[in-house]
């Protein structure tokens, strides 16, 4: 009888979780699959996301369907992206975007056209710069900074 009781208030208590549980963060296998053809390039990885992260996933793939083919587009290819990332360097990415948005407008304004000016290099202007920034100067041409001795 005690047995029975126990089941019974476990039965009960469990009928009762589903409302007191946070919203779905299914694993990857758990997916519809219109939300696993939307999410694929994330496959990989899915089940290493937290919950939160899960959720503005399926939030996004949820308003996928009414995206504009650009915006569609432009989603897979971040996520595509996202996706290529290493832990660590999407760590650097998340920090870079808390950086980003506690910055003032007019900052971020500047940074904006800094970003567009640079998308409108040429491919071999792109890869000047890059190699430049590599070599530690901020400007093509401008010497890199010798190492202070003590």
């Amino acid at each position: 009888m005690r047995v029975f009781l126990a089941g019974a208030l476990l039965a009960a208590s469990l009928s009762c979780a589903p409302a007191l549980a946070q919203p779905r963060t299914p694993a990857w296998y758990q997916l519809k699959p219109a939300e696993q053809a939307i999410l694929s390039p994330l496959a990989e990885d899915w089940d290493s996301f937290e919950p939160e992260r899960r959720r503005k996933w399926l939030d996004l793939a949820a308003r996928y369907p009414s995206m504009t083919v650009q915006e569609q587009s432009r989603m897979r290819a971040r996520m595509a992206y996202w996706g290529s990332l290493s832990p660590k360097e999407r760590i650097e990415a998340r920090e870079r975007y808390r950086r980003l948005q506690t910055m003032p407008p007019d900052q971020r304004e500047t940074l904006r056209r800094q970003w567009e000016a640079y998308e409108s290099l040429s491919p071999e202007e792109r890869k000047r710069l890059q190699e430049a920034g590599r070599s530690g100067s901020k400007t093509p041409g401008a010497p890199a900074a010798s190492p202070v001795r003590k």
